[in-house]
């Protein structure tokens, strides 16, 4: 019957911890565009890679100065403001404001990190693409 008991209380406790719907806020600094685009990768390339990536994923993209994008993606109910600097090399992105994610200065709706994640990963393609 204890065996029972302990087996049950895990399960509930691993159920309630998938159960979590926010993270803790993560900006993703100095992405790094692949090797082995490197070698003929310019600011205006890597900005490039930047805005089709985003586009292709349903973001919006200005330009507010070289080397800063503004990315705003809108889906359904929700919003989130992304901040991305980028040179020759490297990118990054960082949290800048978002609405009906359940933002509290330190945490975010869970799905912040797949967008984050899914656009990241665009951008690297659309980097080595050209």
């Amino acid at each position: 019957m204890r065996k029972v008991s302990y087996f049950g209380l895990f399960l509930l406790t691993m159920t309630l911890l998938g159960c979590k719907k926010t993270m803790l806020v993560q900006d993703y600094p100095g992405q790094q565009i692949p090797h082995y685009a490197q070698e003929k990768s310019t600011v205006e390339s890597v900005e490039k890679a930047i805005m089709r990536a985003a586009i292709s994923l349903g973001w919006k993209t200005e330009v507010i100065e070289k080397g800063k994008i503004l990315a705003t993606l809108n889906i359904r109910k929700h919003q989130l403001v992304v901040d991305i600097t980028h040179d020759d090399k490297s990118y990054s992105i960082k949290y800048k404001d978002s609405v009906n994610l359940k933002y509290d200065g330190k945490k975010i709706h869970r799905q912040y990190g797949n967008w984050v994640k899914n656009l990241i990963n665009s951008i690297n393609a659309f980097s080595v693409s050209d």
